[in-house]
């Protein structure tokens, strides 16, 4: 494979693997949850409540993107609830859909706390973590200064708090059913656009513009889910032994079933 598609390629991998971990940790967070609680509903507000910077974040983003963008926006609510067919909703923003509401607009809002999630954790790895000379350390294979880099890593001010927020954030970026309503026909536009570039004759023009810059954004996205999918595995471990050792303490299991409830 050409060296200069690993992002893209990587991205396409990060992505299965983010919503199946994003899944895995927010049934079993909530299973969690209600091992402490006893109770159905306590378990759903204490589960919001260990979400809730990424849950912030999310809100924030519809709402900002949307006015920016000049959205009508209405209510907006960061309270955990069952929506109508049986899904946990952590919080929602109300945007109208008028007749001038593009499916390019749309599609920003619904996609903004997936650009802004990934700016953040690209933010905390770049200035907090150094995750690139890190990762450079780890592929010069030499032993010794891994384990120096790995003790500067761990002796990061506020290690905990910025890997939980990572956490927190990573497992809220990503576009709800309700956020993706509009891709369908954003797809379709861009399809229309690129018919449009090929009857002018200037695709080789508008591709040869677009490779470094689109490389460049895959690279970070690829960045910014490697760091994510680190902390998602850290915390897979920690919950799973919680919840063992919780289940074992009062002596019950939470039984999952096939929707993850």
């Amino acid at each position: 494979m050409n060296e200069n598609l690993m992002p893209i390629f990587w991205v396409g991998i990060a992505i299965p693997i983010l919503l199946l971990m994003q899944r895995w940790i927010q049934t079993h967070l909530h299973g969690l949850s209600l091992l402490l609680t006893g109770k159905p509903e306590r378990a759903i507000y204490l589960y919001a409540i260990i979400l809730f910077p990424g849950v912030l974040l999310h809100e924030a983003s519809h709402w900002l993107t949307a006015k920016l963008l000049g959205v009508r926006t209405g209510s907006m609510s960061l309270l955990p609830r069952r929506t109508p067919d049986g899904d946990l909703q952590l919080g929602y923003v109300e945007y109208y859909r008028s007749k001038t509401l593009d499916p390019i607009r749309e599609s920003l809002v619904g996609g903004a706390p997936l650009i802004v999630g990934t700016i953040v954790i690209l933010f905390i790895g770049f200035n907090v973590f150094s995750v690139l000379d890190f990762a450079q350390t780890i592929q010069s294979g030499d032993m010794d200064l891994v384990t120096y880099a790995l003790a500067n890593l761990f002796d990061t001010e506020y290690i905990l708090l910025w890997i939980y927020l990572i956490f927190a954030i990573s497992n809220a970026m990503m576009p709800s059913k309700s956020d993706r309503r509009a891709w369908p026909a954003f797809v379709v536009a861009m399809i229309i656009l690129a018919g449009f570039v090929f009857l002018l004759g200037i695709q080789n023009e508008v591709a040869n513009g677009l490779a470094q810059p689109v490389l460049l954004m895959f690279g970070y996205l690829g960045i910014a889910f490697s760091v994510a999918i680190g902390v998602d595995l850290i915390f897979m471990l920690i919950l799973f032994i919680l919840e063992a050792t919780i289940g074992r303490i009062k002596g019950v299991t939470v039984v999952y079933g096939q929707s993850g409830n």
